[in-house]
């Protein structure tokens, strides 16, 4: 269920019934609860008292809101990760980078057609770049916003793609792993703030 609301495959908006939900995923009531309940601490689902659950709807408002906790979160974490972080971590966020751009963003190339398995490569990069940060509560909230934000980028895909997004992640990483920490951070904000811009087109 998590991942077809990250994908876009329940929309926003639309009520999550029970007894659907329970024939989609073959599960039964207490699990399906407690998954709605878990996915409502994430900002993914919405519970509206009497009304039961439905997918978090979307707006221009609130993906520019995402997007600008997430710079100043990932600004300071991924500072403090640039001067903490050791040959491991190096070696974490090339290998990160690598198989990122081993899997292909779109199925058969088309941009039209998200790639479900493009989604934990692309965490685990932006993961990397901060694991060195020493907060594991950092860590644990930017996943959580990453995951709002690549709902944004899933339903934003239909309409939009940028070409450019693994030369972006290039230039972070080569910034991060030269301790350039004013270069690294103004590429890692372009590179969010620019696919905030493409969605907010998307979202028109």
């Amino acid at each position: 269920m998590r991942s077809d609301i990250l994908l876009g495959e329940l929309r926003p908006g639309s009520k999550l019934r029970l007894s659907s939900l329970a024939r989609s995923y073959d599960a039964g009531a207490i699990p399906l609860r407690e998954a709605l309940n878990r996915l409502s601490t994430e900002q993914l689902v919405s519970q509206h008292d009497r009304r039961g659950f439905y997918v978090c709807d979307v707006s221009k408002e609130d993906v520019v809101d995402l997007t600008q906790t997430r710079c100043w979160l990932y600004e300071g974490a991924l500072r403090e990760s640039i001067a903490r972080g050791d040959g491991a971590w190096e070696d974490e966020l090339v290998l990160s980078f690598y198989r990122l751009g081993e899997v292909s963003r779109y199925e058969n190339d088309d941009p039209s057609r998200v790639n479900p398995a493009w989604t934990d490569p692309h965490r685990r990069f932006h993961t990397a770049l901060i694991a060195a940060c020493g907060s594991k509560r950092t860590i644990a909230i930017s996943e959580n916003l990453f995951d709002q934000a690549e709902r944004y980028r899933n339903l934003a895909r239909l309409k939009h793609y940028k070409a450019s997004v693994h030369e972006e992640h290039r230039s972070i990483m080569e910034a991060a792993l030269r301790r350039d920490s004013d270069a690294a951070v103004k590429e890692l904000l372009d590179h969010l703030k620019a696919t905030c811009e493409t969605v907010v087109k998307a979202l028109c």
